[in-house]
């Protein structure tokens, strides 16, 4: 059988059937798009509960619609199971799979190596398979394919096809979605190339073909490394600045009048997610095997990693000017998500700060109107408490770590009996507002 021909013909008839391995906030917007395009898509999660929820129409990703998901529902476009093998039902497969750090800050393949040998046990001939996971360079020929060519017994370019096209989600984005962000795409072979186009083309406006797998990965790095680069400069040289009574704001809103050669990046707590923090050290990982030193990544990455300790600092001394100790002082956070108007706080900054001042004794407490209960990583869980002057006023200090358009400054400014603002949400600094 002509694979190719055969798979371009099922693309063209959308008749194919999409399988997405990892319902999370890239998986499962990614899933809905192919979905409303009339294309029939099963999605798979070892998590039961997700895949219940998705069944049942329940939707808990916030940059997808609600009614829309229950509709693909209802009408059998899409549908979820925690049974793999399945897998062999599907024309195309899509892992987006989580690629956490493990405790010594190593890439941990683990989801991708379990979704990988799921998927080499079950795949059909013809198959196109395509890695969305954020990894390192080199990831989908040297890690992924063994193990599908292995479990599968089936070889690339031939039996199947193997891609990788970086997830580019941003949670909260109201102008860029899943549908109109461009999709950048690296094949092992010219034919999965073409016909991964083909494929994605169904979900989203605009492709963009590079020349390998590698290309396409170190694409992710580049675009998130460089975010990093330039957070991590600024909340330096924000940090210098609050120290020689620089209104740091004031400096970026006047060079940012420049029409050429500058970009605006904002201080603030830290950087957050699951991209920008931990990109850095999956690059770091392989370019060790290369014998080669990131050293501005390397500092970028150390900078980023003290902003948690040095914004407890800042916690500290404005406690110290208004005569009090951190230990035994109640302590209000206003804000966990990593950044404004979502309900995600992996790697969230406000969460290390916190930790931080739970260690050296402060009472704390947190509002954040999208994210009803958080859990540190030593273990502390708290709930988000209602906002409100009197809880402002008994605060000793307010700690605004997430500038949510809902949170009203001039309210906080007004009940509060001292804030350390780490977002700018106050203009102005004075006897009782500390800024970064």
């Amino acid at each position: 059988m002509d694979h190719k021909k055969n798979m371009l013909e099922i693309v063209k008839s959308r008749h194919l059937r999409v399988g997405v391995v990892g319902l999370g906030y890239v998986g499962l917007p990614l899933a809905v798009e192919f979905a409303q395009n009339d294309v029939c898509v099963l999605a798979f999660d070892t998590a039961k509960e997700r895949v219940a929820k998705i069944n049942s129409g329940e939707n808990y990703i916030s940059d997808v619609n609600t009614e829309r998901l229950t509709e693909l529902v209802q009408t059998k476009k899409l549908s979820a199971t925690s049974d793999f093998k399945e897998l062999g039902s599907c024309n195309a497969i899509f892992i987006c799979v989580p690629t956490p750090l493990d405790k010594f800050r190593k890439p941990d393949m683990s989801f991708i190596e379990e979704a990988c040998i799921a998927i080499g046990k079950n795949i059909k001939k013809g198959t196109f398979i395509s890695l969305e996971s954020t990894t390192y360079p080199t990831t989908t020929e040297d890690f992924v394919l063994p193990i599908i060519e292995k479990e599968s017994g089936l070889k690339e370019g031939i039996d199947f096809w193997l891609a990788y096209s970086p997830e580019r989600v941003d949670p909260g984005n109201k102008a860029f979605s899943t549908k109109n962000t461009p999709k950048v795409l690296g094949a092992l072979s010219s034919d999965g190339l073409i016909i991964g186009k083909s494929i994605y083309q169904l979900a989203v406006d605009e492709v963009h073909t590079v020349s390998s797998p590698r290309i396409a990965e170190m694409v992710k790095i580049l675009e998130n490394t460089y975010r990093l680069v330039n957070i991590s400069l600024i909340n330096e040289l924000a940090l210098l600045a609050g120290k020689m009574d620089i209104n740091i704001w004031e400096v970026i809103e006047a060079a940012a009048t420049k029409p050429f050669g500058f970009q605006a990046f904002y201080p603030g707590p830290g950087v957050g997610g699951h991209c920008i923090p931990l990109d850095p050290f999956y690059l770091e990982h392989i370019a060790k095997k290369f014998n080669f030193d990131l050293s501005m990544i390397h500092t970028a990455g150390h900078i980023d990693l003290l902003m948690a300790h040095r914004m407890t600092v800042k916690i500290t001394s404005a406690l110290n000017r208004h005569k009090k100790a951190i230990n035994g002082s109640k302590i209000l956070f206003l804000g966990v998500a990593y950044k404004s108007d979502i309900n995600d706080e992996r790697e969230s900054p406000a969460l290390k700060i916190m930790e931080e001042v739970l260690k050296k004794g402060g009472n704390v407490k947190y509002h954040d109107p999208f994210i009803s209960k958080i859990e540190t990583q030593q273990g502390h869980v708290l709930n988000s408490v209602d906002l409100d002057k009197e809880r402002l006023k008994l605060a000793d200090c307010v700690v605004i770590t997430t500038n949510h358009s809902v949170f009203d400054a001039d309210f906080i400014e007004e009940h509060a009996q001292l804030i350390v603002d780490l977002r700018n949400m106050i203009k102005e600094a004075s006897d009782k507002v500390y800024k970064l």
